[in-house]
């Protein structure tokens, strides 16, 4: 016999589903147009590759995870024929456009996941080196995503993980620029606004240490990069932010690209 107060939580329950279901294929949508996503980020990815790989380079790994792996720009460069690479993304567009940038000879080293990560079967495996690139903001829980990451390092790994601190300066007066913008067309979901300071909790309390970081910020004027082209917008990015190890006017950066070990 099914209580009325069962019944109640078995609702609740499958409205939660419904719901994480229903923002899951929202961020799938946006990302599914990779080359329009892809085009647009340009810089950012630039940025983010480079810092990737400088970290990377102080990092002994034979497993790495890319969870958000895009279209594998920024991880599939730090592949060697001795390490082996699990991309997953939940754009089935994404991971084509991986597959075509896999270096040369090395495609027995990388396997595929098309899979939100929350769902993703991982085999009990654990990595030397988690990359997550962009993903913080929409995630259904950044608590449950980063405790999972956390769970899936060996002892003494390494996360390379990127978020935007949106209560910086910086990212007020991105999202008020943005704001104008959705007037004409809304967002198909609602990314997470997180501090650093709310993030470097999430880091302590799953035991995360934080080695690094590297803070940088683009224009935040919708359409600047038609406007002065992907490679002056980078230059001014590289003039005023310089590149890690030597991070000048940090203070100006609402984009942190963190290096993490586990302890």
């Amino acid at each position: 016999m099914i209580t009325k107060k069962t019944a109640t939580d078995r609702d609740r329950m499958e409205t939660a589903t419904l719901a994480t279901v229903s923002k899951s294929d929202k961020v799938r949508s946006v990302f599914e147009n990779a080359p329009h996503y892809l085009k647009r980020q340009g810089v950012d990815i630039r940025v983010r590759a480079e810092t990737v790989r400088s970290f990377a380079r102080s990092i002994h790994w034979k497993r790495m995870l890319d969870v958000g792996c895009g279209d594998g720009s920024i991880s599939l460069p730090l592949l060697t024929p001795h390490s082996h690479c699990t991309l997953l993304d939940l754009s089935a567009s994404m991971l084509a456009a991986a597959k075509g940038n896999i270096p040369d000879g090395l495609e027995a080293n990388v396997d595929f996941q098309n899979v939100n990560f929350n769902k993703a079967n991982l085999d009990g495996r654990s990595f030397d080196l988690i990359v997550s690139v962009g993903v913080l903001a929409h995630v259904d829980s950044p608590d449950e995503f980063i405790s999972k990451l956390a769970a899936l390092l060996r002892p003494d790994g390494s996360l390379i993980i990127e978020f935007t601190d949106a209560r910086h300066l910086t990212g007020r007066l991105g999202r008020l620029i943005g704001s104008v913008k959705e007037i004409v067309a809304p967002p198909k979901y609602r990314t997470n606004l997180l501090s650093f300071g709310e993030v470097s909790q999430l880091f302590s309390r799953h035991h995360l240490k934080l080695v690094s970081a590297f803070r940088y910020a683009t224009i935040p004027i919708p359409g600047i990069e038609r406007i002065l082209g992907h490679g002056m917008l980078y230059r001014m990015v590289s003039l005023i932010f310089g590149k890690w190890p030597r991070n000048r006017a940090a203070w100006l950066g609402n984009e942190y690209i963190c290096l993490l070990t586990a302890n």
